[in-house]
Parts: C-alpha cells; sequence; structure tokens
C-alpha cells in the first residue's frame, strides 16, 4: 500500500473518532460533489516478524470499477490526545497499467531502427487492447476528486 494522500490528524482528547465517523464524513462529503463511493471493513496487517500490528480499516472504492480502478484503505492510529487517519491506495488499474506499458514502450523505441520501432509497436498495440484514453482521464478524475473530498471532510 502506498499513501494517496496525507495523514490526517487532529486532537481528539476524548477519543472518541471511530471509523464509523470517518465513513460518515468521506460520505457525506463525496455526496455533496457527487461521485459514488462503496465501503467495506478488513484489517490491516503490519509491522515485522516480533511485532506485528492489526488494525481495523475501512475499505474504499468506486461502486462500478471495483476491479479496475484502485481501492483506498482508511485506518486510524492514536499518538497521545490526537488521533492519525491514514488513507493508503493498493491494487490495480487497468487503465494506469496499459498507458504506462505504452510510454516504457515508446521510450524504448526511442533511437532504435526502423524494423525495431515497427515490431515494438505492434506488440505493444496488442498488449494494450482496450486502452482508452476517455476512460483514463475518466478514472484520473475520480482520483482528483477523491483527493479533494478528503480535503473538504477533514
Amino acid at each position: 500500500m502506498e499513501d494517496f494522500h496525507d495523514t490526517v490528524y487532529f486532537d481528539d482528547k476524548s477519543g472518541s473518532t471511530t471509523l464509523d465517523d470517518v465513513q460518515s464524513r468521506v460520505e457525506e462529503t463525496a455526496g455533496k460533489v457527487g461521485i459514488p463511493i462503496a465501503f467495506s471493513r478488513d484489517q490491516v496487517k503490519g509491522g515485522g516478524l516480533f511485532s506485528k500490528t492489526v488494525d481495523d480499516c475501512i475499505v474504499m472504492c468506486h461502486p462500478d470499477h471495483k476491479k479496475d480502478y484502485y481501492n483506498f484503505c482508511i485506518y486510524l492510529s492514536r499518538q497521545g490526545n490526537r488521533v492519525f487517519i491514514h488513507i493508503k491506495v493498493f491494487g490495480h488499474s487497468k487503465q494506469i497499467k496499459k498507458e504506462a506499458r505504452s510510454e516504457a514502450a515508446k521510450a524504448d523505441r526511442q533511437g532504435k531502427e526502423l524494423a525495431y520501432q515497427l515490431g515494438s509497436a505492434l506488440g505493444s498495440g496488442l498488449r494494450n487492447i482496450g486502452k482508452s484514453k476517455k476512460k483514463l482521464e475518466e478514472e484520473q478524475e475520480y482520483y482528483a476528486t477523491l483527493d479533494d473530498v478528503f480535503d473538504q471532510a477533514f
């Protein structure tokens, strides 16, 4: 998992902030901007061999693209009177993967002889069937909007 959004933190002297509170705020804010989100619950495991940790988390995704967009893991940690909200990204994006493969192939063709360039272009085209600039833009816009949702919610 990688960071999607900067860790959010605030004072929570009562220690009462829960994942349900976080989910409610994200859901409400996403509703205001009109983007679809779906939630489920899971656990995130971390630590090393001798210091394993298990934290409850919210898994968030686009309800229509559960397997072809990235998913998000939201979990809490505490230090003293502060609560920290961690927002991570994980999974796979079909369109971003195809775009990255296509760009890598383009870079590889630079300065090569014509026969290599033609073969590489043909191979790249076959490996990237289904690549859509429009779908990629829609997905990236979804992530940008989600980033704004987190800014507004917290």
